[in-house]
């Protein structure tokens, strides 16, 4: 499970980046690299990804707002 928590914590992350970038606050370089580096991250677990995903549009919820709970027990209904 600690690669679901992992990139739970990354998905969420990825969207404050995003939001930062989409409202126009101080875009640097280093948000720009930092979002990069999180897409990276995230690809290097696409099944974690899925699964989060998956949860998320079962859960009727955006992704950055499913857990790693969520994910768990969505999951062992599932099968």
């Amino acid at each position: 499970m600690d690669t679901i928590d992992e990139t739970v914590a990354l998905i969420r992350r990825q969207t404050e980046l995003e939001l930062e970038l989409l409202n126009g606050s101080d875009i640097t370089p280093k948000a720009e690299r930092d979002l990069l580096t999180m897409r990276r991250r995230l690809a290097a677990h696409p099944h974690a990804v899925s699964a989060i995903l998956h949860t998320a549009r079962a859960l009727r919820r955006s992704p950055d707002a499913v857990s790693a709970r969520d994910v768990a027990a969505w999951s062992s209904e599932e099968y």
